[in-house]
């Protein structure tokens, strides 16, 4: 038997003759138009990059970049304090970097980075986009990571004028700003990966990027005061949990609950 494919027919062989019979017949090959209202669906879409992002990542770096041309020794300095007080030592007897273009430069930074960190977390963890996406948003996340700072600074120089060593000051300060260089400088290929693939991991990832920073400021600054300052253990813990660990639980706690509830 041999068969062929014909669209629309089939066809039956018999022994001495070839009948071909027709599948169908329309007709109107054309079917009747359809009348109605088509209304399209809202698209649930989880970007989470904006142009001003880019921009902003890219003045951060542009600093970066001056910092370290223009400043390749004090900026190598900088980033080796948490290497141990030998290198704070150095750094401290050749400039003050709480007094220099590489320290404010580097904690304007820090600040954006955080902030925008901060708004991006909000957004991929609540899963509204429209809602805190906006740059309404990073100003009031750039605003809360400001006044943290500033707590943060202002608890160093209080710490230092109650037990009169002005001094630690500017060493608290110097580890403060050393650590917080460093965590927006891991941060950037972090808030690039957020940007462009907008998954839960990377802010996770960025949550343990914090924390680490966060205790590695208690023990730089816990083992730097107990070794250049006679001031008593308890004091120091107290000092910790007051000003240091209790606040960023409590910030913790509340950004967590805040995205629940949403």
């Amino acid at each position: 038997m041999i068969t062929q494919n014909i669209p629309l027919i089939f066809v039956i062989l018999q022994p001495e003759k070839i009948t071909i019979m027709p599948d169908s017949t329309f007709s109107s090959f054309l079917t009747q138009g359809f009348e109605g209202v088509i209304t399209p669906l809202v698209r649930d879409t989880h970007e989470v990059l904006v142009g001003w992002n880019l921009i902003l990542l890219a003045a951060v770096l542009l600093l970066v970049v001056i910092n370290k041309q223009t400043y390749p020794h004090q900026f190598r300095q900088l980033l080796s304090v948490p290497g141990g007080t030998a290198h704070t030592n150095q750094l401290l007897r050749e400039w003050n970097p709480t007094r220099s273009f590489i320290g404010f430069t580097s904690m304007v930074s820090y600040m954006l980075v955080m902030a925008l960190f901060a708004q991006k977390a909000l957004v991929i963890l609540s899963r509204d986009v429209s809602r805190y996406n906006g740059f309404d948003v990073f100003l009031i996340a750039l605003a809360c990571v400001a006044g943290w700072v500033v707590l943060r600074l202002l608890a160093i120089v209080v710490m230092g004028w109650l037990f009169r060593q002005s001094e630690l000051v500017v060493r608290q300060l110097t580890i403060e700003l050393s650590v917080d260089t460093l965590c927006f400088l891991l941060f950037q290929p972090i808030l690039w990966l957020i940007l462009y693939v907008p998954n839960t991991i990377f802010i996770y990832i960025g949550f343990g990027l914090l924390m680490v920073s966060a205790l590695l400021k208690l023990v730089l600054e816990y083992i730097d005061t107990r070794l250049f300052y006679k001031i008593p253990s308890f004091y120091i813990f107290l000092y910790f949990c007051t000003l240091e660990i209790v606040p960023l639980t409590l910030l913790l706690v509340a950004g967590f609950r805040g995205v629940s509830a949403s």
